[in-house]
């Protein structure tokens, strides 16, 4: 059935180039047809620029850890990450929301909030709240399609250290909004990286702002309104 739609459809839209090499290689997409546009943050609320730009890194290194598969998002990875960094002297704590990590993967500097439904007002709040104090979104992920929560995160300014994986690269690049590590890399490699971007206030500081950019250009609603419209308008 997929295939059958795929060869019957004049535009194909995917958000990432992962997925949309996977149309053609997998499905036999004719390459011409294809657009590449990238999914944005699902807020009801946008956080105001001029907020994020006063935005500093926190006494704590506070890591937020989002996804309801503990699993498949890396939590023993992140969990792993929470030791090292401490062990290496940086006061680090993670709050994990969404899902019920295992016992053996609980302790004193994790928060735990299984469950947030952004319809509630009240609980969309608390979200929004965790996005703005957190440093960094913390999502070491064994498989992804894209992640709209790097979107949300980077409008609130929080750089995402996650994997390259799947279409994760279609919504974070290195430097910009954040970093994608190798599926291969373990805790060590990631708490290395988060220590030296948070010990490091300038570097932290312009990271949080091109993250905030990249929400603005690229990773918003809008952004994929105008390119969905110029790519309907080309076949029409």
């Amino acid at each position: 059935m997929e295939r059958a739609a795929i060869q019957k459809a004049c535009l194909l839209v995917y958000p990432s180039e992962w997925v949309a090499e996977s149309a053609a290689r997998d499905y036999g997409a004719d390459r011409s047809k294809i657009s590449v546009i990238p999914f944005g943050a699902n807020l009801e609320q946008i956080p105001p620029r001029e907020n994020i730009l006063r935005k500093e890194k926190s006494e704590q290194c506070r890591l937020l850890f989002v996804g309801v598969d503990w699993v498949r998002k890396g939590g023993d990875i992140a969990f792993e990450t929470l030791i090292k960094l401490r062990e290496m002297g940086v006061p680090a704590e993670l709050t994990v929301c969404g899902c019920v990590p295992p016992k053996q993967s609980m302790r004193t500097a994790m928060t735990v909030i299984p469950f947030i439904d952004k319809h509630d007002e009240t609980q969309s709040r608390r979200l929004a709240e965790l996005y703005f104090k957190s440093d960094f979104l913390l999502l070491p992920t064994r498989a992804e399609c894209f992640g709209i929560v790097f979107c949300e995160a980077n409008a609130f300014g929080l750089p995402a250290i996650t994997t390259d994986t799947g279409g994760v690269s279609g919504a974070v690049h290195n430097g910009e909004n954040g970093f994608a590590l190798p599926v291969s890399a373990g805790a060590s490699e990631y708490a290395k990286l988060i220590s030296e971007l948070w010990r490091d206030r300038v570097a932290y500081s312009s990271l949080a702002r091109s993250s905030r950019t990249a929400f603005e250009q690229r990773l918003n609603w809008d952004a994929w309104g105008t390119q969905m419209a110029k790519s309907l308008a080309a076949i029409c």
